[in-house]
């Protein structure tokens, strides 16, 4: 009686023993992927390990986000208002790289392959996908990019040889003061009011 009452208040369904079912299946599913591409790939390949939280809770997230949508009718005003808030979501923090980046696209992609289900693409069809996914991006790690590469972002005083042709003096610098030989450098941002620069420094690291 009170689950009825209840029913008929909120307008949903209390208890759905099919749909939880396959909330619970696809959930796994998603993190037995995520957790092969992030634990068993970017964390074994990238010295940036803090980015495996971000992943974890991007995909997570996100994973819930697309379950909604793809089984309930949501209106339009609610479905641009809710990519609305991804259009503006920024992380206020130093700048991602492009490989990082791309971790981030393959996280995205992995929640929503694991979280629609569709009449005209079946469960196998979808495993296939991600298992795709997680094995070309290990075989790229470890046939194209043997050489590990490491980030750091550096504060650097002597802003005259940010210059251009400064470039090879800058570099020595760089490896000079840091004990590490530097592949390439971004210049992220340059305060000419305490002539300094942020400098991201990407380096070889010994495996």
């Amino acid at each position: 009686m009170t689950a009825l009452l209840l029913q008929d208040l909120f307008h949903v369904p209390i208890f759905d023993a099919s749909g939880l079912t396959e909330l619970l299946l696809r959930t796994l599913l998603n993190l037995v992927f995520i957790t092969a591409l992030v634990r068993g790939v970017y964390y074994r390949f990238s010295p940036n390990r803090e980015f495996a939280f971000t992943y974890f809770l991007f995909n997570i997230l996100i994973f819930f986000i697309c379950f909604l949508m793809s089984g309930v009718n949501i209106n339009m005003g609610f479905g641009f208002g809710l990519f609305a808030i991804f259009g503006i979501l920024r992380y206020r923090t130093a700048s991602l790289s492009i490989k990082e980046m791309t971790y981030l696209l393959a996280v995205i992609v992995l929640a929503v392959l694991n979280s629609v289900s569709s009449q005209d693409i079946s469960l196998v069809e979808q495993i296939v996908m991600s298992t795709f996914v997680v094995i070309f991006v290990y075989v790229m790690e470890k046939t194209w990019y043997q050489v590990r590469e490491g980030m750091r972002e550096v504060n650097y005083e002597k802003i005259e040889l940010i210059k251009p042709e400064q470039r090879q003096a800058l570099i020595a610098d760089l490896e000079s003061r840091l004990g590490v030989k530097i592949r390439r450098f971004e210049i992220n941002e340059i305060d000419f009011l305490n002539d300094s620069a942020r400098i991201m420094v990407y380096y070889e690291m010994n495996s």
